[in-house]
């Protein structure tokens, strides 16, 4: 091999690992289509998951520019945006800048935040923001013209790990009857590993977390390495999901994440935002 050859080969393999390694934030955007939406109406809707008290730019100014570009109608945090063992500082950051946007804000918590002992410390500090906590409840609201209807629930570890059946048995309980008015019916849940749950319920469309991206990734191959709650090769790991349900398709969106650990590298896997524009056109997002 000739030295021209020698240090293409090194620059090649500098890109692939610069690329590989990227923790710069990006914003993955999908559209989903409801017979909801009548022609010439959206909703869109950006979604947060898992900052884990990540700090983003000074007073978390690059997360917040980028949210604010995409625009939204709502935004909706799927849990773990507060950490149990980091300073809690970087994510009432992000709520003070979200609270300036004039949109709604919806959240449901993680397993890490139902963590932290004192919990309704957290609590009194998101709904100082005005963001409106969904623990097992419901909030009707019109988005854009739309009637919407937005649901959540805490993480299974509230109700005793791994405390799916009794978690589901409060969402039976809580929703049943969801979308029978005719609205566009939206749950936020942290996990994303049984999405038939939510499914068999009727949503229309959950966004989860938790997953992390499967942490490793290897786009067009590999979707995921390991994720928390599915181990190896997570079927969940980040992205769109079409699941057959309660007579109709339910639509599941799963964030990678926004947290960034020097110990836990994410390979091909930058944190990211969500931007889900709802529609009447065909369903359609980034791998």
């Amino acid at each position: 091999m000739t030295p021209a050859l020698y240090v293409l080969s090194a620059l090649a393999a500098a890109a692939v690992l610069c690329g590989a390694f990227f923790s710069g934030l990006v914003v993955r955007n999908y559209r989903v289509s409801s017979s909801k939406i009548k022609d010439n109406s959206y909703i869109r809707i950006v979604h947060l998951s898992d900052l884990h008290s990540t700090r983003h730019g000074k007073d978390q100014k690059k997360l917040l520019e980028k949210i604010g570009i995409c625009m939204p109608d709502m935004i909706v945090m799927t849990g773990d945006i507060v950490d149990d063992l980091r300073d809690r500082g970087p994510a009432e950051e992000l709520l003070s800048g979200l609270s300036g946007m004039n949109v709604p804000v919806f959240y449901a918590f993680g397993n890490h935040e139902l963590n932290i002992p004192d919990l309704s410390s957290v609590t009194d500090m998101l709904r100082s923001y005005g963001v409106v906590i969904l623990d097992g409840s419901t909030v009707k609201t019109k988005i854009n013209g739309v009637p919407v209807t937005v649901c959540g629930v805490s993480d299974p570890l509230k109700y005793g790990c791994p405390g799916y059946e009794e978690r589901n048995a409060l969402m039976r309980e809580s929703f049943a009857g969801i979308g029978d008015d005719g609205s566009l019916t939206i749950l936020l849940s942290h996990r994303p590993e049984r999405p038939e749950d939510y499914a068999a319920l009727g949503f229309d469309l959950v966004f989860c977390g938790h997953a992390h991206g499967g942490q490793v990734r290897i786009p067009k191959i590999l979707n995921g390495l390991y994720s928390p709650g599915q181990g190896l090769f997570p079927r969940y790991a980040g992205g769109v999901y079409e699941i057959d349900g309660k007579d109709k398709t339910t639509v599941e969106i799963v964030s990678r994440g926004l947290s960034v650990f020097f110990n836990m590298p994410r390979i091909f896997n930058p944190p990211e935002i969500v931007c889900a524009v709802i529609s009447p056109g065909s369903s359609e997002g980034e791998p």
